[in-house]
């Protein structure tokens, strides 16, 4: 082949001629040669360049994923340093998206008191939208139906409104055609996670900047951020339980050395109080025995005045002391009757005036002389009229006055009592009303007293559904103001089938159960155990023929003893000879066991265990058998149904007595006949949540938070409400605690999520400065920033002890300066522009409030304190 080369011709077609070129056979192998390498060398060289490339490719991706990791844990770190569960949440926020490219991120975060998930903080989402989605919680159910497993992405969930999910395909994503590509309506939801495995919260993820849905490394990468942020959360929500616990531990630590100091104190003064006259009845009656035959009658009718007023004196304290047991332990036994105040105060008016002549005290009683008809019990309005004046007189020096004054006010009536003495510490006022607590407690203090008397009165109000204050007023002196609601009386026609008492007193029910037990079976000991709440031991609920430190102590494990056999197997635990039983030999030894056989019958509903049964030691010395076990299991079904009814019914009991509670903490105590600058300021809020388009169902919660969001103020200490000037950190968790103990007053109504959120944000400062959260900006509810906005207005508009009422133009000021760090700008402009609207009605109340302000619950504007305007 190779030779026949040299021999072809070439033929130029152009110009016809022909012509031969002779190749010799070794240049022609050389030049294959040539050619076969080079072709070679320029493939390699190809495939070199390519690999190459790959290599730079795979490099710069490995360094985009190292600076990718270093980020995240930069990020990481930033994080984990954060406490502050708000400013941690805006991290976290902005962490995803600058980490996972997507550029719109919610984080929600379960929430204990509402019960839901709410969204805590946002990238990427508009100022509007916030709004909307702050005013929203996600419940449980919902939650459940976004984590579907047919959405399930690695550990997230990927979503898609059309129906298309990853499924099983998931982490393949990018084998199928198009299918990573981020559609319209997909959402990427990231659960957050606790240590215990319970969810916290999820990020809500959507608009990838780059178009595609997260590959398996990103994925992942997302994945070890959010375990990050979970334990940062967790750890910041423990710090603020912690913190909470330990500022509630200091706070019980001084109450209990306050109740200590209070007991030392309350038996140091009771003694005395005992012992004095005591002593003048045990002297002037020794004298009588021994000097009778020649005493005078002056002299006899002294000593026996002594006696008599000594006794009196005696009978005072103690029933000072018993009534106020009594009312302790429970509402004491009320008799009300439509009664007439001005006739109660005229009846006692005579001793009252004879007791300033004695003292050369001026008195003075205004009371009109209409009748004031109100129904009350007129002993125990009695009563503390009497404690209420007697105190008066004791404090006031001679020469001073002592003033009573009964009006109404409003749908109530006011009775004040007002004296000249020597008043009372300001930090004191709130403490004067608690049992045993004396200002002067010293054992040279000049006025006597056990410190009964005010925390009587304060119960004797309270079970009348009123109200008791002490103020101090100028120039020296205090007045003590009760405020008793006059209300309609509610007619309602007689039941026959209604109870007029408790079925059961306080364990009589077990009681009965007992000896229904024991006297059936002719036994002499019997028990019934029941599992603690956290399932881990039984206790004994109630007991026959067992020594009461057995009854408090007993602690029994599954599998442990007898009850414990019965409770892990869930059968009857029949022995008729103990001593030859080797399981149980050892307890043969305790005194209980007279005769040699036991008898215990689980208690079950369903698969639920609600007590154990145990009976030993007939009456008749025999051993039980199998027809004390027939029986005895017969009544174990009767048994639990008893046993739960009653259960039931104690928890309804609860329920119902939470339920009067909540009631009575609730109910308005009286009206103005006009209406006042509150409801003004209510009227204010709704008309910006109609101006703003707020939707009807958020609307009627926004009503009802309106009227009750601060009921949790009667729990702050008085001296905190009427402190002037700022806070200490003590103060201000006390301020701070009333939003959850007002949820917890209003815990059985059965709040639903919306309304709880509404009360429990409603003191939130828009700069994130506020409590009980610390939500800021948009992630505070809507309805939230309205209900600060209508309380602040208030609060400004009406005189509180530290400083007079506010002029609107003032007020206004005051608000116009805290927006942006107290107040929502745009919430602001619609309530102000509502509140104009209202101006010459504002200025009206404002001249005729003081009569109004006794009606009013002290509100706080504390929280960036008021300027007082001179």
């Amino acid at each position: 082949m190779l030779m026949s080369l040299t021999h072809q011709t070439l033929q130029a077609p152009f110009t016809g001629v022909v012509a031969a070129v002779t190749i010799p056979g070794p240049m022609v192998v050389v030049l294959v040669a040539v050619t076969g390498i080079g072709v070679w060398a320029a493939m390699m060289w190809l495939r070199i360049k390519a690999g190459r490339r790959r290599l730079e490719v795979r490099a710069d991706i490995l360094r985009q994923r190292n600076r990718k990791l270093e980020n995240i844990l930069a990020v990481a770190a930033r994080i984990n340093a954060t406490m502050n569960l708000s400013e941690l949440g805006a991290k976290v926020a902005a962490a995803v998206e600058e980490v996972t490219g997507f550029r719109r991120v919610i984080l929600y975060l379960w929430s204990d008191t509402t019960k839901a998930f709410e969204a805590r903080s946002f990238a990427g989402v508009a100022p509007a939208e916030q709004a909307r989605l702050s005013s929203r919680q996600i419940l449980a159910s919902e939650y459940d139906e976004l984590i579907r497993e047919e959405g399930r992405y690695s550990n997230c969930y990927l979503l898609d409104p059309a129906g298309q999910s990853p499924g099983d395909a998931g982490l393949c994503l990018d084998l199928l055609p198009d299918s990573r590509k981020w559609k319209a309506g997909h959402r990427l939801v990231a659960p957050l996670a606790s240590s215990t495995g319970d969810v916290i919260g999820f990020l809500d993820l959507d608009d990838p900047a780059s178009g595609l849905v997260p590959d398996p490394a990103a994925i992942r990468q997302l994945e070890f951020l959010i375990r990050q942020a979970s334990t940062a959360i967790e750890s910041a929500e423990v710090y603020d339980h912690l913190a909470s616990k330990n500022a509630e531990l200091s706070a019980a630590s001084e109450k209990l050395n306050s109740l200590a100091d209070m007991k030392k104190n309350f038996v140091a003064n009771v003694s005395h109080e005992l012992r004095t006259p005591l002593t003048s009845i045990s002297a002037y009656t020794e004298l009588l025995q021994r000097n009778l035959d020649t005493l005078s009658s002056e002299s006899l009718d002294e000593f026996l005045d002594v006696i008599h007023d000594e006794s009196v004196k005696l009978t005072g304290i103690i029933n000072d002391i018993l009534d106020l047991s009594q009312m302790e332990n429970g509402r004491p036994s009320m008799k009300q009757v439509d009664t007439d105040l001005v006739a109660i105060v005229g009846h006692l008016r005579e001793a009252w005036e004879s007791r300033a002549r004695r003292m050369n005290i001026r008195f003075a009683l205004d009371a009109g002389d209409e009748n004031i008809n109100l129904p009350l019990d007129p002993l125990l309005i009695q009563q503390m009229l009497t404690h209420l004046v007697g105190n008066a007189f004791k404090f006031t020096p001679e020469g001073g006055e002592v003033k009573v004054g009964v009006h109404e006010t409003g749908t109530a009536v006011c009775l004040t009592v007002q004296d000249t003495g020597i008043g009372i510490p300001d930090d004191k006022l709130g403490d004067i009303f608690e049992s045993f607590y004396q200002v002067d407690s010293s054992a040279t203090r000049r006025h006597n007293g056990q410190g009964v008397g005010l925390a009587i009165c304060r119960d004797i109000v309270v079970h009348h559904d009123g109200r008791i204050w002490a103020e101090n007023v100028e120039p020296s002196g205090t007045r003590i103001t009760v405020l008793l609601p006059r209300r309609p009386a509610v007619v309602q026609p007689a039941d026959p089938m209604s109870l007029t008492g408790l079925p059961f007193e306080a364990g009589e029910f077990v009681q009965r159960l007992m000896h229904w037990i024991s006297e059936s079976l002719g036994i002499q000991v019997a028990t019934l155990m029941v599992p603690q709440p956290g399932g881990e031991h039984l206790t004994i609920r109630a007991a026959i023929g067992l020594p009461e430190s057995v009854v408090q102590s007993a602690r029994v494990r599954k599998g442990s003893g007898f009850a414990g056999h019965v409770w892990e197997s869930g059968e009857t635990l029949l022995i008729g000879d103990l001593t030859r039983d080797s399981r149980f030999r050892r307890e043969l030894n305790e005194p209980r066991y007279s005769t040699p056989s036991l008898l215990c019958v689980p208690l079950m509903d369903g698969e639920d265990l609600v007590g154990i049964i145990s009976v030993n030691n007939k009456v008749d010395g025999t051993a039980l058998d199998q027809d004390d076990k027939v029986f005895l299991e017969s009544l174990a079904p009767r048994l639990t149904s008893l046993l739960t009814r009653y259960e039931n019914w104690q928890d309804g009991a609860r329920d119902f007595e939470a339920i009067r509670d909540t009631l009575r903490s609730t109910t308005a105590l009286g009206h103005m006949r006009h209406e006042s600058l509150l409801e003004v300021c209510q009227e204010i809020c709704l008309a910006s949540a109609r101006r703003i388009m707020l939707p009807g169902d958020e609307l009627e919660h926004l009503a009802f938070s309106l009227q009750f969001y601060d009921v949790g103020l009667d729990t702050v200490p008085a001296r905190v409400l009427a402190k002037p000037g700022r806070l200490d950190a003590e103060e201000r968790r006390h301020v701070e605690k009333h939003v959850d103990a007002g949820l917890g007053i209003l815990e059985s109504l059965e709040l639903n999520a919306k309304v709880k959120q509404l009360i429990l944000h409603h003191h939130e400062n828009y700069d994130g400065t506020g409590y009980p959260v610390g939500l800021a900006g948009e992630a505070i509810p809507l309805g939230s920033r309205l209900i600060r906005l209508a309380d602040t207005l208030s609060s400004l508009l009406s005189p509180r002890p530290w400083r007079p009422a506010m002029g609107l133009g003032d007020a206004v000021d005051v608000i116009r300066r805290g927006i942006g760090r107290e107040y929502c700008p745009r919430m602001t402009e619609v309530f102000l522009a509502e509140t104009e609207i209202r101006r010459e009605r504002i200025l009206d109340l404002q001249t005729r409030q003081d009569a109004a302000a006794n009606l009013n619950r002290l509100a706080l504007d504390q929280a960036a304190p008021v300027p007082v305007l001179t």
